[in-house]
């Protein structure tokens, strides 16, 4: 057991003057196993791997070490390697059979380390693969999308420039959030989540759609809205950004500036012909949000564009509303509170004559 522990512990602790090499060579030679693991130390092939040592990475794959070994505490060979940014360790892996869809530990895929570190050379590699083209585009399309998330300009290039699909979504793409914990899935919701307008610009240039997304992602001008930034809502709306999109799973852009307390998105997309009355998602209607939230300049702004109140809206109680009414109306300038006091009177008015028609 003592030599099946010293492959993986001398990574750490050995000053030896002899080199390390010779060490590995010596304990194979007296039956030490390269699979072994223990709780403080990676089994020896990832820990060679992760301090760059790759001759002994070769040794111990000649002496049956597992190419992709991982857990979820230590990643693969392959993943330490493309973090270290270790191109001749790389490239010895992938002739090997090293996989780059095998993931451990807390490092992302081969490809999203690649992408994100903006190191080209390696993702030349794996691009320069026997892959099908269905494999490829899926990685090239996954390459994109990190890029654009984490504002990697030349990587997005050099991946367009290799034929990635801009539109192409990415299913598995889990890690890529917005804040609201909404999944990202394409490159342009991606740069638009991130705020990256040089990237916005460069795709919609070279024809991503702006309006991209499925029915439980946000559309890149909702991305943007929630991640609070103003010059990539401008640029999209620029773009022909519908402002209004939304569904059973998606809040307007609205809803989402309010949310956050954003008053100048609110006006912005107001200027632009937001619908204020539009309930997407599982949110209130816009009014009530920022009644609620205490938003008084938003209230405010909502009002002199014609917001409509409706204290019966879609399970959002009566009492529950009017003290939120009450409370905001204290603070608020008169003009304001009576404004909101007679909508109120309308809803109720409204409310009684169609139930008075109904019977």
């Amino acid at each position: 057991m003592a030599t099946q522990i010293s492959l993986s512990f001398f990574w750490k602790r050995t000053r030896m003057l002899m080199p390390r090499k010779n060490i590995v060579q010596l304990l194979l030679k007296h039956g030490a196993d390269v699979h072994v693991q223990t709780q403080q130390f990676p089994p020896a092939l990832q820990g060679a791997a992760s301090k760059g040592q790759n001759e002994i990475v070769e040794l111990l794959l000649d002496n049956g070490a597992d190419i992709d070994a991982h857990d979820q505490q230590y990643p693969t060979a392959l993943q330490s390697a493309v973090a270290d940014c270790n191109k001749q360790l790389v490239e010895s892996l992938l002739e090997k059979g090293a996989s780059i869809n095998a993931q451990g530990g807390l490092l992302p895929l081969p490809v999203n380390i690649a992408s994100a570190n903006d190191n080209r050379s390696i993702l030349k590699l794996f691009l320069n693969r026997n892959m099908n083209a269905q494999v490829q585009g899926e990685t090239l399309a996954r390459a994109l999308l990190v890029a654009a998330f984490h504002g990697r300009r030349r990587m997005v290039e050099f991946l367009i420039q290799n034929g990635a699909d801009l539109n192409q979504q990415v299913q598995s793409s889990g890690t890529f959030l917005l804040p609201s914990g909404e999944i990202l899935i394409t490159a342009l919701q991606a740069a638009a989540g991130g705020g990256h307008k040089a990237i916005i610009k460069l795709l919609i240039k070279s024809g991503a759609d702006v309006g991209a997304s499925d029915h439980r992602s946000p559309t890149p001008l909702q991305a943007a809205v929630t991640g609070g930034h103003k010059d990539a809502i401008q640029l999209l709306l620029d773009n022909g950004a519908a402002v209004d999109d939304h569904n059973q799973h998606c809040p307007t852009a609205i809803q989402r500036a309010i949310i956050n307390g954003d008053r100048r998105t609110v006006e912005l997309l107001l200027c632009r012909g937001a619908d204020a009355n539009l309930q997407g998602g599982q949110l209130a209607p816009p009014l009530y949000i920022a009644i609620a939230m205490g938003h008084r300049g938003i209230v405010q702004l909502l009002l002199d564009h014609d917001t409509y109140v409706d204290t019966q809206c879609q399970g959002y109680g009566t009492a529950l509303m009017r003290r939120c009414i009450d409370i905001i109306l204290l603070s608020m300038p008169n003009q304001y509170s009576r404004r909101l006091d007679a909508l109120m009177l309308e809803s109720r008015r409204d409310r009684m004559a169609g139930s008075n028609f109904a019977n």
